[in-house]
């Protein structure tokens, strides 16, 4: 059919010519019967083109490869499996209906394929929001190698719903890096231990240097020999990710928002407390609660708090941190630790909401995480050339003073406090959590 043809910018040059030698065909006698020869000649080459491109686009396949499940945020690559059976090589130009979330409409490859052969493309995607994308059809046109006047198309249904979650790759990217021995590279701070281990953990014999008071004269006097109490640190200590998912968190960051900035980190620092062998649950909040995940340690417990992140919905409405006071205090009864994902812009809404973060303060250890506007932090740095700028600096210069006064009075109110920029907050909240843990603050 006629609609699956295209036609090329070298027609458009070949008839740009045509009509110029037209032209010229009044001021040179003799020509125009020349002309009108060449013109025939090449509406048959293209219909001769046309009806071949038909005949081999058959055999020209184009197959889509995208995993299950993509992560949040992170560079992946979808891979296009190209094959050509005929024998002659042939240009050809991929348009795939990639997910309305990308807001991709230009092709994704262009390229050349021998005959009999098979090739692999690969083009690169980022995630920017969670949810279901629906990748549909892949489009393929086809054209001969030479200049050709015209290409055919080809359609691949090659339907495929993809979900997006939590960034699996950013976890175990610092799983890795967090219990390694070359840490310190990407900022996890080593934190000196303070005080003695207090979790038994088995008996040993006695060595050079061991604190004496760790002695158990009990096994000594069985066996003869000197034995000491091995102890490890504490285990099993609740931690909960809290989320806010009101209008605070909307503010966008490097394409995402603060929201799912805070999604992936909670997950990132849930697979590190699980690690070292702590119980972590999950709260997240708006004008309502959304999720209340119990902690705990369980093998299937990161999968749960990965689904829970992924189908995290939220209209950005006002906090309601009454109810998430009043939520805490009824579910969790143990003394733990919150990792509090939220954001304070003016002081006025840190005090509205300061006494409820002091009454969660008061039974369990609440660290508070801000996060600081890297847009205004970059107009701080500015060089002024207009009073315009001279105002946009001042302005960024007060807003982040406010900030940093927020943080301080939630510091000075016994609540820990991170302010941090998007960029920096999962290597910032696995160093204040390996703090906690080191200085045994719970």
């Amino acid at each position: 059919m006629l609609k699956n043809y295209y036609l090329t910018k070298h027609f458009y040059y070949l008839a740009s010519l045509f009509a110029l030698l037209f032209v010229g065909a009044y001021a040179f006698e003799g020509i125009f019967n020349i002309i009108v020869l060449l013109l025939i000649l090449s509406v048959l080459i293209l219909i001769a083109d046309g009806i071949h491109l038909k005949l081999v686009s058959s055999k020209i396949k184009v197959k889509r490869d995208v995993q299950e499940k993509l992560s949040l945020g992170d560079i992946q690559y979808i891979n296009y499996h190209i094959s050509n059976q005929n024998k002659q090589p042939y240009q050809f130009e991929i348009f795939d209906n990639l997910p309305i979330q990308f807001q991709f409409r230009s092709s994704v490859l262009e390229s050349k394929i021998d005959g009999e052969s098979t090739l692999i493309k690969k083009h690169a995607i980022v995630p920017t929001t969670r949810g279901l994308y629906k990748f549909v059809k892949t489009v393929l046109f086809v054209r001969r190698n030479f200049p050709s006047l015209v290409m055919y198309k080809t359609t691949f249904e090659n339907s495929k719903d993809v979900k997006v979650y939590p960034s699996i790759i950013q976890m175990e990217k610092y799983e890795l890096q967090v219990f390694s021995k070359s840490a310190a590279l990407i900022g996890v701070r080593r934190t000196r231990k303070i005080g003695e281990s207090d979790e038994f953990e088995h008996i040993r014999p006695y060595l050079y240097g061991d604190n004496i008071k760790s002695i158990n004269w009990k096994a000594t006097s069985r066996t003869s020999q000197l034995k000491v109490n091995q102890y490890q640190n504490t285990r099993s200590q609740n931690v909960y990710c809290i989320v806010d998912k009101g209008r605070s968190m909307k503010m966008p960051f490097f394409e995402m928002t603060l929201l799912d900035h805070s999604i992936n980190s909670a997950l990132i620092l849930s697979n590190i407390i699980l690690r070292k062998y702590d119980n972590v649950g999950l709260v997240t909040f708006s004008d309502r609660i959304g999720s209340l995940l119990a902690s705990k340690s369980l093998s299937g417990q990161l999968e749960k708090i990965s689904e829970h992140l992924y189908n995290q919905k939220t209209g950005f409405k006002e906090s309601n941190f009454e109810l998430l006071y009043y939520t805490i205090r009824q579910q969790i009864s143990q003394r733990s630790i919150l990792i509090f994902y939220t954001n304070f812009e003016h002081k006025v809404d840190m005090e509205r909401n300061l006494p409820y973060l002091r009454l969660l303060a008061r039974k369990h250890l609440l660290v508070v995480i801000l996060f600081i506007n890297t847009e205004l932090f970059k107009a701080t740095k500015m060089k002024c050339k207009t009073k315009s700028d001279i105002y946009l600096k001042t302005t960024a210069q007060t807003a982040l003073k406010e900030k940093e006064n927020i943080a301080y009075k939630l510091r000075i109110n016994g609540i820990q406090t991170i302010l941090t920029k998007p960029e920096d907050l999962n290597i910032d909240v696995i160093n204040k959590y390996l703090e906690i843990k080191s200085k045994l603050m719970i």
